[in-house]
């Protein structure tokens, strides 16, 4: 079986982790297949830059982290201690983040027609969607013809 790339996004929130807004498009990209979620970590950024991490089986009888549903990860404790220090790096402090780590299911998909056809890929790189905005904002707002 071949993998797709495996990636880290934290999703960092001023407050609480909204839950019950993030599962349903969480659900959906599992259900069809788009990603793997492997593993899913709370992490707490204190004021004076403390850094505390919980499994989201922590919360049980909390309905916000419960609508996430630990059932659509792969693996729990994946994500280790040492991830979390250098993820927390870009955290706020005072905020509270998801670490989502999650696999391309789609890209696996491709890199399998593509084995299959005698290639392979050999780059895969990550743009910011930051970065991207502002390229398109560029291109939308530079002269015509300059």
């Amino acid at each position: 079986m071949k993998r797709g790339p495996l990636e880290f996004v934290v999703v960092e929130f001023a407050g609480r982790i909204p839950g019950r807004h993030l599962a349903p498009e969480l659900h959906r990209l599992t259900d069809q297949e788009i990603v793997r979620i492997i593993d899913t970590v709370v992490v707490d950024k204190a004021a004076d830059g403390t850094v505390t991490s919980h499994e989201l089986r922590e919360y049980q009888g909390d309905e916000d982290f419960e609508a996430i549903d630990p059932a659509i990860q792969a693996v729990d404790g994946l994500i280790s201690e040492q991830d979390v220090h250098d993820l927390a790096e870009a955290i706020t402090p005072g905020a509270q983040a998801l670490v989502l780590l999650f696999e391309h299911l789609w890209l696996a998909n491709v890199r399998a027609v593509v084995a299959e056809a005698g290639g392979e890929i050999v780059l895969a790189e990550r743009i910011p969607a930051p970065v991207a905005d502002a390229i398109e904002a560029a291109v939308h707002t530079a002269p015509v013809g300059g």
